[in-house]
């Protein structure tokens, strides 16, 4: 992760809805975006996997002007959903308004990566559970602990919960996964204990062809 940068991941973009160049001195473009995230306090039932509420979340971000492939990117597909490689800074980049930066746009699909079918890691918590889903988001936070951590949909329930990744090759994988923009089985971790993770649900298995946790 660059210095400077508070964390950096990859996000599945519903819909851009404003672009700009601006500036003086320091050139750079601008805009908004909508992705998806929920309510925190929603009032839901965790026990019984009811939340949550998927809703859409306005960003605004910037792109350093050098960065041609994203701006041409982000002109050309204004309407349609696409996924994006961001920073977030948390010290002031002079070049950019925002500390929100794209650096990578592109369109999901069977190309872009070729993950393995299945990929599990060892089990952090003493309940676990699999279901279908999407990967929405993934990106490494902090400065001198780091964590991964994400937001999920589950296809069935159409809610979405957040996750954190403890195995750094798992969430390389879920990158590769994300680029693809396929369904996948998911099983999930559930810990009592969280440590520095943000969540307590930690992702150990993705699998293409059948439920997480299942026997060769």
């Amino acid at each position: 992760m660059a210095i400077g940068t508070y964390a950096e991941g990859w996000m599945v973009v519903k819909k851009m809805t404003k672009l700009e160049s601006q500036g003086i001195m320091f050139d750079s473009f601008e805009g908004e975006l909508i992705a998806t995230s929920y309510n925190e306090d929603e009032q839901c039932s965790r026990d019984d996997y009811e939340c949550y509420t998927p809703i859409d979340s306005t960003i605004q971000f910037s792109v350093e002007p050098e960065n041609k492939e994203v701006v041409n990117f982000l002109q050309e597909n204004k309407d349609g959903s696409f996924l994006i490689q961001y920073r977030v800074h948390r010290i002031e980049n002079l070049g950019l308004n925002q500390d929100f930066e794209i650096i990578k746009a592109m369109h999901q699909g069977p190309d872009k990566a070729e993950p393995a079918a299945k990929k599990s890691v060892d089990q952090t918590g003493s309940r676990q559970f699999s279901f279908k889903g999407k990967f929405l988001q993934l990106d490494y936070q902090g400065t001198i602990i780091g964590t991964f951590e994400g937001l999920y949909l589950d296809e069935k329930t159409g809610k979405v919960h957040p996750f954190s990744v403890t195995n750094e090759g798992m969430a390389k994988h879920i990158y590769d996964v994300m680029k693809t923009g396929k369904s996948v089985y998911i099983g999930v971790s559930d810990a009592i204990v969280t440590g520095f993770r943000k969540s307590d649900y930690d992702i150990y298995e993705v699998n293409t062809e059948k439920p997480a946790g299942m026997t060769e």
